[in-house]
């Protein structure tokens, strides 16, 4: 191969590194909320890393579009521990607020009962018993 059949060689791959790089960014441009501001500049006919992305683009993609995110190696565990943490929240406070009711409901009846007691003391004679 001479010198001119590489270079025009390395000049087409290096376009179509540029069609690709262009491709991604559309892509992540595409995501629900994603703003080009939040994308790094990058050099011609490279690609996004996501190493290279900032907190906001990296949480907007991997949030948004999940292949997109496992082709870029961000983590997929943060909106999923997330919500497991939401999920385990929501059954602490139903857990809660049932035995809060619990507690009303035994509270209402000792209550009941401690006036039964009261009205029977004060109707009837120590002397009497109760059966």
């Amino acid at each position: 191969m001479d010198l001119n059949e590489l270079i025009d060689r390395t000049h087409f791959d290096y376009e179509q590194n540029e069609t690709k790089a262009k491709q991604l960014e559309d892509r992540i441009l595409k995501v629900p909320g994603m703003s080009k501001s939040y994308l790094p500049k990058r050099k011609y006919g490279e690609n996004y890393k996501g190493t290279d992305l900032g907190v906001t683009a990296a949480s907007l993609i991997v949030k948004g579009d999940k292949a997109l995110a496992a082709f870029l190696g961000l983590d997929l565990n943060y909106w999923k521990e997330k919500a497991k943490a939401e999920e385990e929240r929501e059954a602490y406070l139903t857990a809660f607020k049932e035995k809060t009711e619990a507690l009303r409901q035994k509270n209402l009846e000792q209550k009941m009962n401690r006036e039964k007691r009261l009205l029977w003391n004060q109707t009837h004679h120590s002397s009497e018993r109760r059966f």
